[in-house]
């Protein structure tokens, strides 16, 4: 109980904490509460501290070699390969959408329901933070990720392919614009993106220390 006590006592002060110290600490606060099983934490929060924390890269994800062995291990019915491969994607990124969603759909497959239902609702909790953050129908209104793989994670479930990206600078801030088509009809669509978290993650990396988003 003291431990949690100092924790918040930091927190309460950011003049006295580097703000990568403050996210990592928010961060494994969330994490370990996730992993003890608790999946009603706030996962906008887990997200956006992971996105706060020093060395992030918000495009390491997307090119990851690993999650394109996981995608043919899915295609190939790899069952054994599915599990390596997410396990070791989810130990390096616990907020990796596509890594949990596989393995929840492997686990389902084995009969292991209790482990099954856990990291499908990590995954739906992740995709509703995004969800939850805009609509996506406007640069104004768009969903705020922290990756560009989140994206494309993203727009994988609602049942789209991406078409056309680019980049376009919105009131709020860096926005992408992702045209893509449905393909049960051919219908097209623009989505966006709010990527300003990404722009401040880049400007950290590079030395370019920026105030993180409250």
């Amino acid at each position: 109980m003291r431990a949690i006590c100092i924790v918040f006592f930091f927190l309460l002060l950011p003049g006295l904490v580097p703000a990568g110290a403050a996210e990592g600490t928010r961060y494994d606060m969330l994490l370990a509460q996730l992993k003890a099983g608790n999946t009603a934490i706030d996962f906008q929060a887990l997200r956006y501290a992971r996105a706060e924390l020093p060395g992030y890269n918000p495009y390491e994800a997307l090119a990851d070699p690993t999650k394109g062995d996981l995608i043919r291990a899915m295609g190939t019915n790899d069952l054994d390969g599915v599990v390596t491969l997410a396990n070791q994607i989810i130990e390096r990124d616990f907020t990796d959408i596509d890594a949990h969603a596989a393995l929840a759909t492997v686990l389902e497959r084995r009969g292991q329901r209790e482990q099954a239902v856990f990291e499908l609702a990590v995954a739906n909790g992740l995709l509703r933070s995004i969800r939850e953050s805009g609509d996506g129908m406007t640069p104004e209104t768009a969903y705020v990720v922290i990756g560009v793989a989140e994206e494309y994670s993203f727009l994988g479930s609602i049942g789209v392919q991406v078409a056309r990206q680019s980049l376009i600078q919105a009131a709020r801030g860096p926005v992408d614009a992702l045209e893509v088509v449905n393909p049960a009809n051919g219908e097209r669509q623009t989505v966006y993106f709010d990527v300003s978290r990404l722009f401040d993650a880049m400007a950290r990396l590079s030395g370019t220390q920026k105030t993180p988003n409250p």
